[in-house]
């Protein structure tokens, strides 16, 4: 249930393929979900987990998903390897949501502004329909980075459990592989490829 759940959250995150326009033009962190979706549209149709990659380096925020993804390891996280390990999370991520889509195909999606302010950020509300025609209510919790904003983490709505996040669950798995491997962080990064 929960690797299914995950599959389904990450899933549904590459469903801004589709994403149809933002009605409010000055619903800023709206735009700026429409804005990624373009970037995801293409990186989708190229069939790149590479390409898909560079679009969440660029839009997510790599630094606090990579960072609280650590869990309770995250102190043991050198310095010098942050970049490193940054790119090879946006990689594992891309490599998922396109192994994922397979068995999750979006349809399209909406984004539906108005956002609405959050604790560190703004909350954007998606709509996402399947080839198979289920919808799935997707919320992105978009935080403001200098004068742009940056995707920190996506949640869909499973029935009676509410919205599910994903940087939870992704952390979860990265502190499980953590413990499997005695505790060193360097085992993850070698598995991430950073």
């Amino acid at each position: 249930m929960r690797l299914s759940c995950i599959a389904l959250i990450l899933t549904l995150a590459i469903g801004l393929v589709l994403a149809g326009p933002v009605r409010a033009a000055s619903d800023r962190p709206a735009q700026f979900m429409n804005a990624v979706a373009k970037q995801l549209v293409a990186a989708m149709r190229s069939g790149s987990p590479h390409m898909l990659a560079g679009v969440i380096r660029s839009y997510a925020d790599m630094p606090d998903i990579g960072l609280y993804s650590l869990g309770s390891y995250m102190n043991r996280l050198p310095k010098a390897r942050r970049r490193s390990y940054y790119d090879g999370v946006a990689r594992f991520m891309a490599r998922y949501f396109m192994a994922q889509a397979k068995t999750y195909p979006p349809a399209k999606i909406e984004i539906l502004p108005p956002s609405r302010r959050a604790q560190w950020g703004y909350k954007v509300n998606s709509r996402i329909t399947l080839t198979n025609g289920d919808t799935h209510a997707v919320r992105w919790l978009v935080v403001q980075r200098g004068k742009g904003f940056k995707v920190r983490d996506v949640a869909v709505s499973v029935p009676l459990l509410g919205y599910q996040s994903m940087t939870p669950l992704q952390r979860k798995l990265f502190e499980r592989y953590i413990d499997e491997k005695g505790g060193n962080v360097n085992a993850l990064l070698a598995a991430l490829g950073g």
